[in-house]
Order: structure tokens, then sequence, then C-alpha cells
């Protein structure tokens, strides 16, 4: 599963708005919704903070890791 599909599998799972996990990395709503329909990706380091916030590793989110 590409990275946007399993962030939004993700924070749906964890009864997260695209506003709420924004809001905690620090970026705007519109652009986690980019991420999620893969429109864009973000650096490494927003990817970490994206999935410290979600507490997965940033393996998972990525497909490397079933968890």
């Amino acid at each position: 599963m590409e990275f946007g599909k399993k962030l939004a599998q993700v924070r749906k799972e964890k009864k997260l708005s695209q506003s709420d996990l924004a809001k905690m990395v620090g970026i705007h709503a519109n652009v986690l919704g980019r991420y999620e329909r893969g429109e864009a990706r973000p650096f490494v380091e927003m990817a970490a903070k994206i999935a410290e916030a979600l507490q997965v590793s940033l393996d998972y989110l990525v497909g490397n890791s079933d968890l």
C-alpha cells in the first residue's frame, strides 16, 4: 500500500481528522490532504513526525513493515 493510502487508513483508525493530525505535526490540513491523495510527498523529517503523532513506525507508514 502506498504512503498516502496508509496514512489515511491509520489516521482514520485513530479517529483523527485531517485538521487534528495536521495541527499535531505543524502543517496545514490541505497539505496533509495532498499527502493522502498522493499529490505530494513529505520530507522524511515530516513523515517521521506524522508517524510519531500516529504512534506507528515510519517503516509501517511507508509499507516496509507490518507494524
